[in-house]
């Protein structure tokens, strides 16, 4: 009997036991859903809030929901369009989209065009100062498309120079190469050479060099007139070549000179005085003008390629200038925003003149 009774209060103990540890997790798991801030969680109760943040696409709805809970009501609400008798929908001031439309469009033209009114008289800092810039910017184009044209003649110029070479003959003279026995080192593959033959072997040193190395683009170049570049397709990298045209030694050889051909080297005086003759000493073996046409082109590609890339920053710079100036005096702007200008509005009314003194 004494057994019986002591193992009830055993089991009595172990219920307890379980008891208070199920409400202790459960106000455990309510302190937890709780934010962990206010009084009510320190005192271990659950203050109805969550501590779990919500997405952004969720706060957005909920502040819709809130912006619109006016709207959303069972008592029949008249519509705001003009000269409208329905009644507007749920959750909308307008009883249709074309009652809406005809609202916006009578305050458009209600408010419009005071505000073109203001925008005419009063004179905007920005708006000057935009179209400085697009003066600068233009008189920068102007200056540049002329560079671009004096460079196609001179690229014409010099076609019909080695045009006229073309034609000549070869002119012998009395002169002896004086036997030169000093030697330098190639910059390039840094060998010891003679010095008569030294421009020859750097420039073939170079090229070998050159060509080693690869610029490509995924787009082909579109220029109006003749192009600069190589623009050889590689279809193993689907690339084309960015070289200039004369001066790429992978995709474009020289072409061989014959016996016959003439140097056709434009001669100068004092450096920078040209004479109106050229060299015609035989191509092949002048290495005092060596593939001076080359170099030539390349001089002049080089500076066309130049030109057009201050032209493109310039016409990028000349379509920012105009869109801040559009959009500046476009129709939303003007709607939206608006300073009073106190002088501009008495001027409108008559109360003071010109001058900004009352009117006799």
């Amino acid at each position: 009997m004494l057994f019986n009774i002591a193992g009830r209060d055993d089991r009595k103990k172990k219920r307890k036991g379980k008891d208070y540890s199920e409400t202790k997790s459960s106000k455990r798991s309510s302190i937890k859903d709780g934010c962990g801030e206010c009084a009510a969680c320190l005192r271990a109760h659950d203050c109805g809030r969550n501590r779990s943040k919500k997405k952004h696409h969720e706060r957005e709805s909920d502040e819709y929901v809130e912006s619109i809970t006016h709207l959303q009501s069972t008592m029949p609400r008249h519509c705001c369009g003009p000269q409208c008798t329905h009644t507007a929908r749920y959750g909308s001031k307008y009883c249709s989209d074309q009652c809406g439309l005809r609202l916006a469009t009578a305050r458009i033209y209600q408010v419009l065009p005071q505000r073109i009114q203001e925008w005419s008289l009063s004179s905007c800092v920005a708006e000057e100062k935009n179209r400085k810039q697009l003066e600068v910017v233009r008189a920068g184009l102007t200056r540049a498309q002329a560079a671009l044209k004096a460079l196609d003649k001179q690229h014409t110029e010099l076609d019909e120079l080695v045009q006229k070479a073309k034609n000549a003959t070869i002119l012998p003279t009395d002169e002896k190469e004086p036997d030169d026995e000093t030697s330098m080192y190639c910059i390039t593959c840094g060998h010891e050479i003679h010095s008569r033959t030294a421009v020859k072997h750097m420039e073939k040193c170079f090229v070998k060099y050159e060509a080693q190395a690869s610029f490509g683009s995924r787009h082909r170049t579109r220029i109006d007139g003749q192009s600069m570049f190589c623009d050889y397709y590689n279809p193993v990298n689907g690339t084309y070549c960015k070289r200039l045209r004369v001066m790429c030694p992978e995709h474009f050889k020289d072409p061989k000179v014959s016996d016959t051909e003439v140097c056709g080297c434009p001669l100068v005086r004092d450096v920078f005085t040209p004479t109106g003759e050229f060299c015609r000493a035989p191509k092949k073996s002048c290495l005092k003008h060596y593939q001076w046409e080359k170099l030539r082109r390349a001089e002049i590609d080089m500076e066309r390629v130049r030109q057009w890339l201050k032209l493109d920053e310039l016409l990028d710079q000349q379509r920012h200038i105009r869109a801040a100036m559009s959009a500046r005096a476009g129709v939303l702007g003007l709607m939206l925003h608006s300073t009073y200008n106190h002088e501009v509005m008495e001027r409108i009314t008559g109360k003071v003149n010109e001058n900004g003194k009352p009117p006799s």
